[in-house]
């Protein structure tokens, strides 16, 4: 499997459409809004989108109130990673690590933040250097915040 790491920003459509479809439900409505300050970037093997995912350098779509309180983290020069995705079919092949591996060495000393909604993604982003910051207190709706600083 040769991997190709792609800036997709000029034909954001291909990477929007292997996401699951409430996740396009927020994010494609908003594109315009956020691309001039976000990077999509993918994974292809051969001429297949495998995984992508975005780097959002000013705010994202659908903030919670949680990630709302560490928006400071953006003057700080961290970047958000969100819409990770690794379409079904090549689950369990360490794509994602792969994904993010890329990331950082295309930007060495780049420092990411990012949110989890499901507790068992935090070994996931641990194994991968990320650390966890906080977890939020609402019983209702836990989040998760993870910071990667190289």
């Amino acid at each position: 499997m040769t991997l190709d790491f792609i800036n997709l920003n000029k034909s954001p459509k291909q990477f929007f459409d292997i996401l699951p479809a409430d996740w396009q439900r927020i994010i494609v409505p908003e594109w315009d809004a956020y691309k001039k300050t976000s990077a999509i970037y993918v994974l292809k093997d051969e001429h297949e989108i495998v995984a992508g995912g975005i780097v959002f350098s000013n705010n994202h779509p659908e903030m919670s109130d949680f990630e709302k309180s560490f928006q400071y983290l953006y003057q700080e020069g961290y970047l958000y990673i969100g819409y990770l995705w690794v379409i079904p079919q090549k689950r369990n092949q360490q794509l994602a690590s792969k994904w993010l591996a890329k990331l950082k060495e295309e930007n060495k000393n780049q420092k990411y933040w990012l949110t989890i909604e499901e507790e068992s993604l935090s070994y996931f982003y641990k194994k991968n250097g990320f650390k966890l910051l906080k977890e939020s207190t609402n019983s209702a709706y836990k989040e998760w915040l993870l910071t990667y600083n190289p």
